[in-house]
């Protein structure tokens, strides 16, 4: 696979095509991270340098090289994908914002000093909403925020011709086996196509049920509900959302619904850990990509357990022209989204 590298200007330096391993990790709710390992040729020297791009045709995804490091005969360079960009700016000033969480990302990023090469893509004109006020926070950070609140994916596209970046809010399509409008995707032992499964499921920290705690103190203290039980057991949390004040001329109501948007995040962020991770061996009946993309939801079945989930992750491994592809479905990562309060 040819790896073609380009300056920050989205200028052709050069390509390499050899390589002993490449790591390349899409994530649907933030960026994903690249890892390669190559010879520490000059050319190769000259080529893997921090800023610099990593480009393949086949991805719509390109990474952003952060860190190289020279051992023996071997260079490492890694980075993560385009969307990092958005974590060098901070919300200045203030935004408070009602409406879908697609216009609020888009809305983030092309207001707070964008790169000059990165515009807005088309608006696909998807559903969920969020209404917030931010201050002083990092994009990145309270994109992901939102997404994972929605919940919707983000990436910044390479445009090559156009020599500049995209951003584009998406999401996936539901191919599990309990939706009847489109053939499903099944992971399991019956088709033949997963190997070395892996399922975890922990509850430490969860939590269903919010108490979301806005200004004032007392019996005067501004505080709603978020419900997602389900007719699960309460599991209950207390959020302290002091910073959030309401606004000179906003209504009540607007500011209960802020209130609700940070409660919803904070869910978001305390939910159970549920994932089934496979590597999956790529068929004839479930082709990656053209059966089943980064952000769809599928079906996992191992160990009588089936989970029907989005798939949030896509590890590919290049090593020794052998690739091996991980999809994760669920929630496999518990670090905390904190938005912080204002600065």
């Amino acid at each position: 696979m040819d790896l073609y590298i380009l300056d920050p200007d989205i200028n052709l330096q050069g390509v390499i095509d050899g390589y002993s391993s490449l790591r390349w990790r899409r994530r649907f709710f933030e960026p994903g991270e690249v890892e390669l390992h190559c010879k520490a040729s000059p050319e190769n020297l000259t080529l893997l340098r921090p800023e610099n791009i990593i480009h393949r045709l086949d991805r719509k995804e390109a990474a952003i090289i952060e860190g190289v490091s020279v051992e023996g005969e071997e260079i490492t360079a890694t980075g993560r994908m385009g969307s990092s960009m958005l974590d060098r700016r901070v919300i200045t000033p203030t935004i408070n914002f009602s409406g879908t969480a697609e216009a609020a990302m888009r809305k983030i990023v092309t207001e707070n000093r964008p790169p000059s090469n990165l515009a807005l893509g088309s608006a696909a004109g998807l559903a969920p909403t969020a209404t917030f006020q931010a201050t002083g926070k990092n994009v990145l950070t309270t994109c992901t925020a939102l997404a994972r609140s929605a919940p919707l994916g983000f990436r910044c596209r390479l445009d090559v011709p156009g020599k500049r970046w995209v951003f584009e809010v998406y999401d996936g399509t539901d191919r599990s086996v309990t939706q009847h409008d489109r053939p499903y995707v099944l992971f399991s032992d019956e088709f033949r196509n997963i190997v070395n499964p892996k399922y975890e499921i922990n509850t430490t920290g969860a939590a269903n049920y919010a108490y979301v705690a806005g200004q004032d103190s007392g019996e005067n203290r501004v505080i709603v509900t978020v419900d997602q039980t389900g007719g699960a057991p309460l599991l209950e949390l207390w959020v302290d959302a002091r910073d959030l004040q309401q606004a000179e001329g906003q209504s009540l109501d607007d500011y209960k619904a802020q209130l609700t948007q940070r409660g919803v995040e904070k869910l978001a962020e305390t939910a159970r850990v549920e994932n089934f991770s496979a590597d999956a061996v790529d068929t004839a009946n479930f082709a990656y990509l053209t059966d089943w993309e980064l952000g769809d939801i599928v079906s996992f079945e191992k160990w009588g357990i089936r989970l029907d989930q989005r798939i949030t992750e896509v590890e590919e491994v290049d090593e020794g022209g052998v690739m091996t592809i991980t999809p994760v479905c669920g929630n496999p990562l518990p670090e905390a989204l904190d938005l912080g309060s204002d600065t």
